[in-house]
This record gives structure tokens, sequence and C-alpha cells, in this order.
């Protein structure tokens, strides 16, 4: 039986010693043997501090092996050279007892290296990002609590700033390369930000195609910002693949501890503010402050309250008139108005950014269609012989519905196709000029019109222009601004009615503001004009009551 015993115990894949209180080997298994590369013989009968070293055997083994010799059960994970490696192992020591007292220390240990090379992976992957090899957002929260504290303690210590960075465009980096292209360069770039910092500064993937910076070392205001600017040049620099450059570009928001506040979630809150102010004007960087923050919290507000604006009927359609050459309205142009219950009119250029932002454009888009066939349904026998335009966002534009949709909607409401118009600004029918050729012509099967809005202001060509079966074009307000007292404006904009002309399209000028541009344009051959001059966007009421066959607009009689 006792050969029994030893042969299992032999068999044990755990190291398996027993150690006298003199801290001699009574009993070591082949296991332990094989793995510490000494024969039985030779370890049998030993001082484990002959065999460990005085040092390893003082400051790990001893200590254990004196509490177990106390009676107390130890369970401890030592790192020890085993052979010729040092490993992670796990071992348990267990009081053995003859005549009531302990003669010796049973060992049980064996090799958790892999284990816990795996759990430092998995710590890895729960505080690291996989992608950039940075900190995560786990990370920051963390780092951020610490740095805080050590701020707290003097000036000179701990966090001074915190920086958000959006990466733009890598939306469509990874719809052009391809997601594995897009994660080279999101960790090429993170890299290049973090060696632009000091070894104290932290960088974090905080979430996203946006990193996170901690700077402790940089302690004056106007220095952060050269930080900032040191990043953006990292960051925009060009890369080249195959041949083909590609550009990244950064917003950067920057919060102050302590000026701006000394509360965390503040502190992370501004930075976001400011990043998204960046975003918004376009700019590299912008360091928080009050007026910004008084800013960004109505966007937000706004943000958060759009959706339930479109159910409340706190969006109005208003209509801007459109004249022809004999002063009569010749139709409208719909345009979406915002009338917020506390904030009163919310203006069309801050809150369809916003729409875009929040992906609401198609639903406020199909809304303000709904809304105008309705209108043009109710008074029909006013507006026939006339139009109303509606604009169309890049997305409604380029979504693969939209014929369908429109069709829908003006068999539901049973109204004359001719009677609607859509505008799409010419940069939105060049970014895939075939698919816009194609959809406008469905549209014109239908017996709707297409209409170029700002023509000029975008970057088409003449060929492309040629090559759109719209119907009238829109040329920009800003060619009629300076058209009284500039001969060059002037013999430009004829240029332009020549060329649109020449394509048999119409001629819409926007923009027009007094009775001496209305003049000098129907001279040119303008076939439609639009503007203050003739009436701003207004209330369906007040626009109908325009529809008189026998109104001349009153600023065009004057004239």
């Amino acid at each position: 039986m006792k050969e029994l015993h030893k042969s299992l115990i032999d068999a044990s894949r755990d190291f398996i010693t027993l150690v006298s209180r003199e801290f001699i080997y009574d009993f070591a298994n082949e296991s332990y043997c094989r793995v510490m590369g000494i024969a039985n013989n030779a370890v049998v009968g030993r001082n484990l501090e002959d065999i460990w070293g005085s040092e390893m055997f003082n400051s790990t083994i001893r200590p254990s092996l004196e509490s177990c010799f106390t009676g107390t059960d130890v369970h401890v994970i030592h790192f020890l050279k085993l052979g010729n490696e040092c490993r992670h192992v796990q071992s348990s020591y267990y009081p053995f007892r003859q005549d009531g007292e302990v003669t010796h220390a049973m060992v049980f240990s064996h090799d958790v290296s892999e284990v816990r090379h795996l759990e430092s992976r998995l710590m890895d992957y729960e505080f690291k990002d996989p992608t950039t090899g940075l900190l995560n957002r786990k990370s920051f929260d963390i780092v951020l609590d610490k740095e805080m504290e050590r701020a707290k303690r003097g000036p000179q210590e701990g966090i001074r700033a915190v920086l958000l960075i959006n990466l733009r465009d890598f939306s469509q980096i990874n719809a052009r390369y391809g997601y594995g292209i897009g994660d080279i360069l999101l960790e090429s770039t993170a890299q290049r930000i973090k060696e632009a910092l000091r070894a104290s500064d932290y960088v974090f993937r905080y979430e996203g195609k946006e990193l996170a910076v901690i700077l402790t070392t940089i302690k004056r205001a106007p220095d952060i910002a050269v930080v900032a600017e040191i990043i953006r040049d990292r960051a925009t620099f060009p890369y080249n693949h195959h041949g083909a450059v590609i550009n990244i570009g950064c917003n950067i928001g920057i919060s102050i501890f302590p000026d701006d506040t000394m509360d965390k979630e503040d502190l992370v809150r501004f930075a976001a503010s400011a990043m998204d102010e960046a975003k918004d004007r376009n700019e590299p960087y912008i360091i928080f402050n009050r007026e910004l923050h008084r800013s960004s919290l109505r966007k937000a507000k706004l943000r958060s309250e759009m959706r339930h604006a479109l159910v409340d009927r706190q969006f109005e359609a208003y209509y801007q008139p459109i004249v022809g050459v004999d002063g009569r309205v010749a139709g409208a142009e719909a345009l979406i108005r915002w009338k917020h219950p506390t904030l009163g009119f919310v203006p069309p250029d801050e809150f369809i950014p916003l729409a875009e932002e929040a992906g609401y454009t198609i639903m406020i888009g199909r809304w303000m269609l709904f809304r105008v066939c309705r209108f043009i349904k109710r008074w029909s026998r006013q507006l026939a012989g006339r139009h109303v335009s509606v604009n169309l966002s890049a997305k409604e534009f380029g979504g693969a519905s939209l014929v369908e949709f429109v069709h829908t909607v003006i068999q539901a409401e049973n109204i004359d196709p001719s009677s609607l118009k859509l505008e799409i600004t010419e940069t939105e029918s060049m970014i895939d000029i075939e698919d816009a050729i194609k959809k406008i012509q469905r549209l014109r099967e239908l017996g709707i019109e297409v209409y170029v809005d700002d023509f000029g202001s975008g970057y088409s060509s003449l060929a492309y222009l040629k090559r759109l079966p719209a119907s009238v074009v829109k040329i920009d307000r800003v060619f009629v601004e300076s058209l009284v007292d500039d001969e060059e404006d002037q013999a430009f904009v004829a240029g332009m009615m020549r060329m649109i002309s020449g394509k048999k399209m119409r001629v819409l000028v926007e923009g027009v503001s007094s009775a001496e541009q209305q003049r000098i344009l129907m001279d040119l051959g303008a076939d439609f004009m639009q503007g203050f001059w003739f009436g701003r966007p207004m209330p369906e009421a007040e626009f109908v009551r325009l529809l008189d066959p026998a109104i001349r607009l009153p600023l065009l009689a004057s004239s």
C-alpha cells in the first residue's frame, strides 16, 4: 500500500514535498525533482537554503514555512526559478502533525505561469485598446481619479488638462480602403500623438474615433495650446497608401484643471463641449470657456428635443415667394422653421446642422414633403400654374428609396406632380453623378422637375451640369451682392445665364434685395427671382394672399 501511495504521488503533476522544521527535505516527488533538474536522492536530506540559495529562501520560501509551522494553512504564489526558468508557482503549505505537534510542512505546488500569462493578457484587454495599444476608456477613468487626487496635494503635481480628440474622415477611409487600413491608420495616428507627448502624460483610446489625453507636466494655459497644435500636426500628417495620399483631420477640445472645474465629470464634459464646438466650427482646437458651455448646453437641448418637435408639431413650413418677369408669384420655396415652446424661433442654420449630426434629416425631410404636398392639395385652385419647391438633403437624395417615396406621397395626396419641384445642391449631385442622373430622369418621368440649387458655390463643372437633366438652375446669392456696383460681377452672371439657357434650362436668381438688382437681372434675362425684395419666408396664410392673379408684389410695383 505504501508503494501504491508513492506511485500515485510521483504520478501527480503537482510538486509535492515534505519539509521538516529544520528546513530539511524529507520527501520530494518525481515532478518536483524533474522540474528542479535534480535527482531525488540529491534532494531528500538537503537543506532548502542549499537548493534555493540564501536570498530566494529567506525572502520568499522561509516566511511561508514559518507561518505553516505555527499551525496555519498558507496559500501563496511565488515567482521562483525552476531549473533554468523563472516561473509563477502557486503553493499550499499544510501543517503535518505527529502527537499533536507540527513537525513538518506538506507543500503542494504547481506551475501557474501560463494562467498568469493569460490573466495578464486578459488584464491588457480590460485596460488596453487592442487596435491602438493605448490605454482604454476604463483606464482613463482610473488615471483621471489618481491624477486629480495628486493635483489636490499641490499645484506642481497631478493633472493640468484633459484633451478630447475627434479624428475625422475615418468613415470615408473605412468605406474606401477597408476597415483594416482604417485600423492601421488609427494605430499609427495614436502612436504619433503618444510620441509627441512627455512620458508622464497619458494617451487613451476614448471611444470609436476619439482619443483622450491627460496632461500632467504642462502648467501654463498657453503651453497647453502649443501641445494641442503639436497633436494636430501629428494627427493630420498625410499618409501614403500605395500611392494614394490619405488625409485625416482632427478637432480637439480642452478643459483645464482647476481653472474650469475641480469636478471630474465636469472636466470631461467641458472638454467634450469644446471638442463639439471645434467640430462645428472646423477649428483645430478650442479651449473651454463659460460662453462656450452655454452654447453647448443649448445645442444639447435642441438635439434632445428635436425628435419630440416633430410629434409636438413645433416645426412649420414657411414659404418664400418666387416671382416671374411679369411680377406675378410663380411659386414658392418651402422652408422649414422650428418654433420652440420656450426658445422661440430657432434659426435654421442652427438646428439643421444639429439634425444632420443626430441623423434626423431624412425624418424631417419626409415630414416636410408630406406637409408641402398637403399644402398644394389644399390650395390647388389658387396654385394652378404655379409650383412649390422642397429642398432635399444629401442623405435624402442619396437614399435608394427616394423616388418611390416621392411617388407614394403625390399619389396619397392626389396632387398634380408638376406643382411639386425638388431642389438639390450642385455639390449633392456631384457625389455620384451617374446615380443623380438616373434619379432625376425617374422623377421627370413622374412629372416632377428638379432644380439645381446654389449654382456656382460648389465644385461642379459645366460638363457635369450639361449631363444633369435638371429644369431650373438657381444662381447663388453670393453673385448678386455686388451686382449693382461691379461690372465684372454683371458680366460673370450674364455669362452663367447664357450658359444655363444654352442648356435649355431656366434661370432662378436668389438673394435679390433691391429694385436695382431686380432691374439688372431682368435685363440680363433671368426667368425667375427670389429674395427679401419680394418677400421673406412667411407662414402659409400670409403667402396664400399673394396668389390672387391680380396681385403684383408691392416691391415690384414700386420699382
